[in-house]
């Protein structure tokens, strides 16, 4: 695991100059784990695709592409778990730790029908969840425009209407699709994409 120092310091020595860089940025080990754990597990999404050999560059926005390939991919991790996708279309993911929630942050940064949503349910734990599906279903589309933080949060809604998931915006002209995932582990997961074709989570060891 990566925990072990042996094992940290040999898989830090097969990823590349720029994640070494972002890893040593780190104080605390776990973030610096959590950090090493992204590039492995993006490693193995594009080795899977087909894909060896690659050049990592960033947009005007920072979100990082695969120079003059068909592919795009996306990173996020929260405490313990790190996300990656991998598409044939911009695609953006997030995953978030459930924990308590302070609905002020909510009220302050989430569209005003999300917001209403939230506060509408019936317990905290029906409140929680909504918000934790919100959040990483509006940071996955934030991400998926290439926008990232760039965009406000209150700029644009998400739309949950049963099992159908839309969005209201006006970034672009772009259809965009979801797909949440729900593994069980006290974690949520969503992901954003411009190609209906979005697959089923695998939690994958990386050692």
């Amino acid at each position: 695991m990566l925990e072990d120092e042996a094992v940290f310091s040999h898989l830090y020595r097969t990823v590349s100059a720029e994640r070494q860089r972002k890893i040593d940025g780190f104080i605390f080990p776990k973030d610096k784990r959590l950090s090493l754990a992204a590039e492995l597990l993006l490693k193995k999404g594009l080795y899977n695709a087909g894909i060896k050999d690659y050049t990592i560059r960033y947009g005007q926005f920072g979100k990082p592409y695969i120079e003059d390939k068909d592919i795009y991919f996306n990173l996020s991790h929260s405490e313990e778990m790190v996300m990656c996708t991998v598409s044939s279309a911009p695609v953006g993911c997030d995953v978030e730790r459930v924990a308590d929630i302070d609905l002020d942050i909510a009220k302050r940064f989430f569209y005003t029908s999300e917001y209403e949503m939230i506060a509408a349910a019936k317990d905290a734990v029906g409140r929680r969840d909504l918000f934790f599906r919100l959040w990483t279903l509006k940071e996955s589309f934030m991400k998926a425009t290439g926008l990232g933080m760039e965009l406000a949060l209150d700029s644009f809604r998400v739309i949950i209407d049963g099992e159908k998931i839309n969005v209201e915006q006006f970034v672009d002209r772009n259809n965009y699709y979801f797909r949440e995932y729900d593994l069980k582990n006290g974690y949520k997961y969503a992901v954003c994409g411009m190609k209906d074709d979005i697959a089923d989570a695998q939690l994958v060891s990386l050692v």
